[in-house]
């Protein structure tokens, strides 16, 4: 049987598989906050939302609840590779969003798929991202394959269950037998770790939550699968505060830079946070704004070899978040800024790679290719792809 045929029968396979381990018995997780280990980290509230009792087990619409505004809470010591979790879920009054994490080592480092309220006049949305050192990527991995529209009730308790096998999940909401997002490739890979729960931007709160163990055993499947063009092999600099390094001109001493080779990934891009905090601090919103230099975000420079077998000009289209300086052999090509709010309202700073371009003159030989890519919150990374 051909090879484009099995992928998909061993994709149901497998999730019928995790489905069925569903109806295994269901451990229950006790509200209790000392059974958590919950962090604020540097979540968020606005004015108009209220952050009294986060963290700590209440009643909510009549029922005990956990309730965390903005805060990540995980169980400690348990340790589930393949399962399924689920969770009643109400989102609290002018709140924003919640979501429940899987495969948690620690509060830097986990899967999660979290729900943003529509309530305020915002779309409704369903997104997936995986926890980078002190950051969710979800400005990295975004629509289509990683977001999409929800629809779920902003006033009362829903349901929301993760089945999750190998290095593909599926989330569910209010017990619908078709999921509302499935997510093939989990960007911790094939790991293990914990249940947990957010909240921020207000929150909400969480009642019956389980989990179930899945002991089957699966074959991770790992497919590379870079755009035509990408830019692969790139170094990466050590962090810099962005408010002390001039992006507009090429370093020289006295950074004195020292290089780490890095990893891209699919579809050629280069996730930073995977080796850098995320400073994860609010971006400015005026265009008065001077870019790159805002106190508490983060710089890092990154650079590769083009060679070219002769003299000439090359369109590279490219993304960023959340702002970028280009250099080619040592000289600045252009300076821009994705971040989020700042192009137009609503704007997200999602990244993609046709959110740029720029000519590249090529000269005969080795051309150093160099970016200084600042980041606020919410995803710090770049691609880079040369069109033939």
């Amino acid at each position: 049987m051909p090879l484009r045929v099995l992928r998909p029968i061993c994709l149901l396979l497998l999730f019928c598989c995790a489905t069925l381990a569903a109806s295994a018995q269901a451990v229950s997780v006790p509200l209790d906050p000392a059974k958590w280990a919950i962090s604020e980290k540097n979540e968020r509230l606005n004015p108009n939302q209220s952050g009294a009792d986060n963290g700590k087990a209440v009643e909510y619409l009549g029922r005990p609840a956990l309730r965390l505004a903005k805060a990540f809470a995980y169980v400690p010591g348990l340790d589930l590779r393949n399962g399924t979790m689920d969770a009643d879920v109400a989102f609290a009054p002018n709140a924003y969003f919640v979501g429940i994490a899987f495969r948690v080592q620690s509060d830097d480092a986990y899967e999660m798929v979290f729900l943003r309220n529509g309530s305020q006049g915002d779309l409704q949305a369903i997104q997936y991202t995986p926890g980078l050192l002190g950051m969710n990527a979800w400005k990295i991995y975004n629509v289509p394959h990683y977001a999409g529209r929800g629809d779920f009730p902003s006033d009362k308790w829903f349901h929301m269950r993760i089945v999750f096998a190998s290095t593909m999940a599926k989330f569910f909401l209010n017990n619908q037998p078709e999921p509302s997002l499935v997510i093939p490739d989990l960007k911790q890979g094939y790991s293990t770790g914990s249940i947990g729960l957010w909240g921020q931007n207000g929150g909400g709160y969480f009642s019956n939550v389980t989990y179930t163990r899945d002991d089957a055993n699966y074959s991770p499947e790992i497919k590379q699968d870079f755009l035509p063009g990408a830019l692969t092999d790139w170094e990466l600099s050590d962090a810099y505060d962005a408010a002390d390094v001039d992006a507009g001109v090429y370093p020289a001493a006295p950074l004195n830079l020292k290089w780490e080779k890095v990893t891209a990934e699919n579809p050629g891009m280069v996730v930073i946070q995977r080796y850098r905090r995320d400073p994860n601090v609010i971006p400015p919103r005026s265009a008065a704004k001077p870019w790159g230099r805002v106190p508490g975000s983060k710089m890092v420079f990154a650079r590769t070899t083009i060679h070219s077998d002769r003299d000439e000009i090359r369109k590279m289209y490219f993304g960023y978040s959340a702002e970028a300086v280009v250099y080619l052999n040592s000289k600045p090509l252009y300076a821009g800024n994705n971040a989020y709010t700042y192009r137009e309202p609503g704007f997200l700073g999602l990244m993609d790679v046709n959110n740029d371009a720029v000519y590249l003159a090529l000269k005969k030989g080795d051309n150093e290719l160099m970016l200084a890519v600042t980041e606020f919150f919410g995803g710090w990374g770049f691609i880079c792809r040369l069109e033939p």
